[in-house]
């Protein structure tokens, strides 16, 4: 869940300047922030040397020519119609009611969405069956396809009714021991998939790997493979990898998810914490302590 933003009057400025630079546009939760903190949405545009929008056009003013021509400036102003529900609710909500939903809306400006595709669930079964035969975890995470999830939905009603339809039901959540995430690893490698994407394609194995052996590095050890002489590490490598591990897991022990990086790190710049500081990274997130 997102953390919910602090606004302050300096930062209402920012975004409102930021957010209408090519106009009004609507955003509830920065109109509500700006009559918080300024008394009116009109004191914090005067403050902000900015225009204040007119009065939004009442319900029945909407007609299906005004609909396809706002579209067709938010178009050609470079802002996303995929996001129209979200910065501009009056033209989306006008556009569902004059033409029954927005995609309608969307190709009678001449701006149709493109047909998703589909696998058929013949097509689902036997990848399911490919993950299983080949000991890979029953996971949608370990596919990052999108369109296998949009079949799994469409045919089944969802990934795991796909798999259940099969009677491996019980293989979704795996039971690790020592040697389970050893024989994962193996399997994985075999199938020629990479080691260093574990994280982001089986999340489930990762983790385990790491709470049975310590480090994922170790884990490797176990396996039989160096996963350490497989990298070559440049100090410009080491800040790349330092800022994507922050931006994708804040809170995270670097040492523990990637024994490599620190080492590396350590290695080039003298330690890690050098690293961070030259990534432009001051200070370490923290996840929040629970509760006992």
């Amino acid at each position: 869940m997102m953390p919910k933003k602090l606004w302050n009057k300096d930062l209402i400025i920012a975004e409102l300047k930021r957010c209408r630079q090519n106009g009004p546009r609507f955003n509830a939760n920065l109109d509500d922030a700006a009559r918080r903190h300024f008394g009116s949405l009109r004191a914090a545009l005067d403050v902000a040397g900015l225009p204040c929008a007119k009065k939004p056009p009442p319900y029945n003013a909407w007609s299906k020519r005004s609909v396809v021509e706002a579209i067709r400036k938010r178009h050609s102003d470079g802002a996303s119609l995929e996001r129209t529900s979200r910065d501009d609710r009056l033209l989306y909500s006008a556009g569902k009611r004059l033409f029954g939903n927005w995609s309608a809306a969307m190709e009678a400006a001449g701006y149709p969405r493109p047909k998703r595709e589909y696998y058929t669930a013949d097509e689902v079964r036997l990848r399911i069956i490919d993950l299983y035969e080949n000991g890979l975890a029953l996971s949608l995470k370990s596919q990052n396809d999108q369109k296998l999830r949009r079949s799994a939905k469409k045919h089944f009603g969802g990934w795991r009714r796909a798999v259940e339809s099969l009677g491996l039901g019980s293989e979704l959540s795996r039971k690790w021991t020592d040697q389970a995430v050893i024989d994962a690893i193996l399997r994985r490698r075999a199938a020629g998939l990479s080691i260093y994407t574990t994280r982001e394609e089986d999340s489930g194995l990762f983790g385990a790997a790491v709470n049975r052996f310590g480090t994922w590095h170790n884990a490797l050890q176990a396996a039989g493979i160096d996963g350490r002489v497989r990298e070559h590490w440049s100090e410009e490598k080491v800040i790349e990898r330092l800022r994507e591990h922050i931006k994708n897991s804040p809170g995270l022990n670097i040492r523990k998810i990637d024994s490599n990086l620190a080492y590396a790190a350590t290695r080039r710049f003298g330690s890690l914490n050098k690293a961070l500081e030259a990534a432009g990274i001051t200070t370490m997130p923290r996840k929040p302590r629970q509760a006992r």
